[in-house]
């Protein structure tokens, strides 16, 4: 409500925050803060996370299937400990918003409401990912805490053992946009085999019409289609004499 920005609200979504829900200790917020620090300061700050993590993952699973799970380090006043949780699927979203309204947590009321971020990476501020972010903890996009690979395989390894029913859920969506792909694929497929019988059936056809007009050396039309057939000696000799007698005869009329 603080941002001065408009925010569509959607009224469902996969996606849920978590508004101000992670506590962030001094050594965390003198992190994200650029301020000077060395490891142990780090090791507490990290240990504390990594907590908050786990422990809140394993909770939110216990409503749906979770995709992801995101704890930003920005430090303006309406992002601040923000936590961001996405659901495989609406339903278990909508579940969670229900069971979490009312329900506190280190004290605070937790305050859950739907939100359009649905891709994480493309929330996220690339330049603090990659190097350094020249606006700080007061940027607008997502500064993401970093949790390791090996929790982030922890805790999804736990949700599946806690509820196996998940797997058979995430399979079978998987399956269906398998076999989407496979659909659009076969189409794809079949699409281009009839635009080759379509261009070798023109080619046939051109082919023909170009058979049919085929002409003999001195342009007369050849029914055959090929070179007339070769005279012998004793046609041509008589062809020669023909011409002459035709020439002498035009001679004596002139």
């Amino acid at each position: 409500d603080q941002c001065n920005r408009l925010h569509n609200r959607p009224t469902m979504s996969q996606t849920l925050l978590l508004s101000h829900m992670y506590p962030n200790t001094p050594e965390s917020l003198a992190l994200a803060n650029d301020e000077p620090w060395d490891e142990d300061m780090y090791d507490r700050a990290q240990q504390h996370l990594e907590a908050f993590y786990i422990e809140v993952f394993l909770e939110l699973a216990n409503y749906g299937e979770i995709e992801d799970l995101v704890v930003v380090d920005n430090l303006s006043d309406h992002m601040i400990g923000n936590v961001y949780v996405k659901y495989y699927h609406e339903e278990d979203a909508e579940r969670a918003l229900m069971k979490l309204t009312g329900r506190f947590y280190s004290g605070k009321l937790i305050q859950a409401e739907y939100t359009t971020v649905s891709d994480f990476r493309e929330a996220r501020c690339r330049a603090f990912h990659e190097t350094r972010c020249n606006r700080g903890a007061y940027c607008n996009f997502m500064h993401i805490k970093h949790i390791p690979r090996a929790i982030k395989r922890r805790v999804v390894r736990e949700m599946y053992d806690d509820h196996p029913e998940y797997l058979g859920q995430t399979r079978g969506k998987r399956d269906k946009e398998r076999g989407r792909k496979e659909d659009k694929e076969k189409k794809d497929k079949d699409r281009d085999r009839e635009k080759e019988r379509s261009r070798s059936r023109r080619r046939e056809k051109d082919g023909k019409k170009d058979r049919d007009r085929g002409r003999d050396r001195n342009g007369h039309e050849n029914s055959g289609g090929g070179l007339p057939p070769r005279q012998s000696s004793e046609e041509r000799r008589a062809m020669i004499a023909q011409w002459n007698a035709q020439r002498e005869d035009s001679n004596i009329v002139a």
